[in-house]
């Protein structure tokens, strides 16, 4: 008899087949329907561990099921429901309690400040409550992963592993998609890959949208050349999905050097420098700005003398980072010799940053100042209401990013919440970020001497790639995209196991 894990990587394969053929059109989106059955049928009948398994590693793979009504209806909205309920069945039988983190509470005040502003705002109640039962249906995945785990540290490992693979399977595939390209006309391959296969995987409405406006290309002297996206709605996810797959990638290298594993070793240093790279061919300024915080992090604790063996791992990636960047002239060159429609000018790109009149900063200082001047000033407390951003917007931002409304956003994750909820919102969201930084700060100071210790360097890396993240979320709201919330909250859920289990031994 096979055991389960023989199945769940038969499941993946299936999967991985499966979402191809429907995502080139090759057989009817109705497919999808077959792709949650199997998920579905993977939860209930797997154990506990091997069904969330089968979940993360399908995070890549969610596609909208088609119907007449919910036009972005996607698939793993069911399967975190079905995998919360099967998890609470298994607790309810045993006696415990859903446990919860120290900064959870502070995401409990962020939903009391949602309702607040949907009850008390002249707002459109259905664009709120979407938007909130979409971060309440991935927040399920989070607890499953906080509590299930339950600091044993064999079963985190499983765990981090299969975030990885799920995380390398989006990496690897935004260089098939730059090879693909790269050798055939760019704007057949644009149109093709509107219709297809973003419209499979997000839904018609973003499909017809992004058939004459999107954000994967980069503009230079050259010329125009599309930049790395993978399968995402955008480059800016891109980027955050590599720098999710860094924080799990230098643990993970420090345990197998523990285990002498040499050859899982190699694949992830290769892994690494694929993922940098991607940061790198997404051609996203945000993140390379936002890289400033890790840089400054590191330096701060190494002058500090605080932990200077466990962060050099820490440090490698933003390392290679910078010498990529240096010699972005060659790996253009390169580039535009393997292909045709290959690369874009990254230092000249990088030097856009500054440029004020550049179109895409005049236009993100163009909403900024819209926001803060119609939007916030006017409704400083409350905000307009959860998810009714769009509904204030002028018709003429429609006509200048060339977008639908429901597409278009503050450009800054802190704007976006702020004009929203007001002061509240805000308040609650810089307590949340203060508890989780304060408390990762602290788990730093306490075991910064355990450098052999790969689960102390996951919770650093996360503290580390958590600060890149929200400093980047100045200038975007990328972060609530559903992939990278989907594997923020798996990351956060991880770190807050080990949390946890630490300080609990601490105490013992």
């Amino acid at each position: 008899m096979f055991k389960q894990s023989f199945w769940l990587v038969i499941f993946f394969i299936f999967q991985l087949f499966s979402t191809s053929l429907i995502a080139t059109g090759v057989v009817n989106q109705n497919w999808s329907y077959l792709n949650l059955g199997l998920q579905l049928l993977a939860i209930i009948f797997f154990d506990l561990e091997n069904a969330l398994a089968s979940v993360i590693l399908s995070i890549p793979l969610y596609l909208v099921l088609p119907n007449p009504k919910l036009d972005t209806l996607s698939a793993w909205r069911f399967t975190f429901l079905a995998l919360s309920i099967k998890y609470w069945w298994q607790i309810k039988k045993s006696g415990l309690k859903i446990k919860f983190a120290p900064w959870d509470k502070y995401l409990g005040w962020f939903v009391v400040a949602i309702l607040v502003s949907l009850i008390f705002s002249n707002t459109d109640l259905t664009l709120g409550l979407k938007k909130l039962v979409f971060g309440l249906n991935i927040y399920l995945l989070y607890l499953v992963v906080y509590n299930f785990l339950d600091g044993q540290k064999e079963k985190i490992f499983r765990v981090i592993k299969t975030m990885l693979f799920s995380l390398s399977a989006i990496v690897i595939f935004g260089f098939v998609q730059l090879l693909i390209s790269s050798f055939t006309n760019i704007y057949y391959f644009w149109q093709y890959w509107a219709t297809y296969i973003s419209r499979t995987f997000y839904g018609t409405s973003f499909a017809e949208s992004a058939v004459y406006s999107n954000s994967w290309f980069s503009f230079s002297d050259q010329g125009q050349t599309l930049r790395m996206f993978s399968t995402l709605p955008d480059s800016h996810a891109f980027a955050v999905i590599c720098i999710f797959a860094l924080t799990a990638i230098v643990p993970l290298l420090v345990l197998e050097k523990e285990r002498r594993n040499k050859g899982v070793r190699i694949g992830l240093w290769l892994l690494m420098i694929l993922s940098v790279l991607g940061i790198i061919f997404s051609g996203t300024r945000g993140v390379w700005v936002g890289i400033a915080a890790p840089v400054v992090l590191l330096g701060f604790f190494y002058f500090k003398h605080y932990g200077r063996k466990l962060l050099k791992p820490v440090a490698i990636p933003v390392l290679i980072f910078f010498v990529f960047l240096a010699f972005a002239p060659l790996i253009q060159k390169g580039m535009h010799s393997f292909g045709q429609n290959a690369g874009a000018n990254f230092l000249q790109r990088a030097g856009s940053i500054y440029d004020l009149g550049e179109t895409s900063n005049a236009g993100r200082l163009e909403i900024w100042k819209y926001t803060i001047s119609k939007v916030i000033l006017p409704n400083p407390i409350l905000g307009v209401g959860y998810g009714n951003f769009v509904s204030v917007l002028s018709s003429g931002f429609e006509k200048a990013f060339n977008l639908p409304k429901q597409y278009i956003s503050a450009h800054s994750f802190y704007l976006d919440v702020f004009s929203e909820l007001g002061i509240l919102g805000l308040f609650a969201l810089f307590a949340f970020l203060k508890s989780l930084f304060t408390k990762l700060y602290m788990f730093f100071k306490k075991h910064y001497l355990f450098s052999e210790d790969a689960l102390v360097l996951f919770v650093v890396c996360t503290g580390i790639n958590f600060a890149w993240l929200f400093t980047y979320s100045l200038v975007d709201g990328t972060i609530m995209n559903d992939r990278i919330l989907m594997y923020f909250f798996v990351i956060l859920g991880i770190s807050g196991s080990i949390f946890r289990q630490y300080i609990e031994e601490n105490n013992a």
